[in-house]
């Protein structure tokens, strides 16, 4: 900070702006110089102490609005290092999330489909990775709601891989596509700065999923 030409100390919004400064500092600075120019005031003309007053109380504001800041801060990070220890109990419980690629090995998979409205007939048919049906799992009429299924990997004769999942239903002319679900062991959590949400490292292939994503846990 510093006087101008006209005698007139800087506006404290723009000194601020410099990088560097806080408010704290620049106050203390303001201070000293508000000093140094009473002392070297011209009797005849007289400072208007008004405007010392005003920018004093800017400087006050400007310190106030800081540790408001660093305050939010602080309790963010303590808010997600707390959200760190409370997913954390989640490791090694199973979960059910949206999904419709997984990784069969020779273990059963439980998942899920749901239904808005109640169908006439609901088919699961299992794709490779070359998007070839391999295998459909009927599960015929079913009401509105979530809708069970188990894939069996041996007794549905599939081999270790990849495959994605499609829930095909039918209401009368109509051919509907369902949101599928796995469940899947939570293998990690994470915290992702980049989104600011808590992520889970799923088994099955499933990858990387928010924990706001997971419809239930056993």
């Amino acid at each position: 900070m510093e006087i101008t030409n006209t005698g007139q100390l800087q506006n404290p919004a723009d000194a601020l702006k410099m990088p560097g400064n806080d408010a704290a500092s620049l106050k203390n600075e303001f201070m000293t110089l508000m000093i140094a120019q009473i002392k070297n005031q011209d009797p005849t003309k007289p400072i208007n102490s008004a405007e010392y007053v005003s920018q004093l109380a800017q400087f006050s504001q400007v310190e106030s609005l800081e540790k408001m800041r660093d305050n939010q801060s602080s309790q963010m990070v303590m808010m997600e290092n707390l959200g760190i220890v409370q997913s954390a109990s989640l490791v090694g419980k199973s979960a059910m999330v949206p999904a419709s690629g997984l990784q069969l090995s020779d273990e059963a998979v439980d998942g899920k489909v749901f239904l808005e409205n109640a169908v006439e007939d609901l088919d699961i048919q299992i794709l490779n990775q070359q998007g070839t049906v391999v295998k459909t799992v009927k599960l015929g009429a079913q009401q509105a709601g979530d809708i069970r299924f188990s894939l069996d990997p041996k007794a549905l004769g599939l081999t270790e891989g990849k495959y994605e999942l499609k829930a095909s239903a039918t209401l009368g002319d109509s051919a509907l596509i369902a949101p599928t679900y796995i469940k899947a062991q939570i293998e990690k959590i994470h915290f992702s700065s980049a989104s600011g949400m808590m992520m889970a490292e799923m088994g099955h292939g499933l990858g990387v999923v928010s924990v706001l994503n997971i419809s239930e846990v056993s």
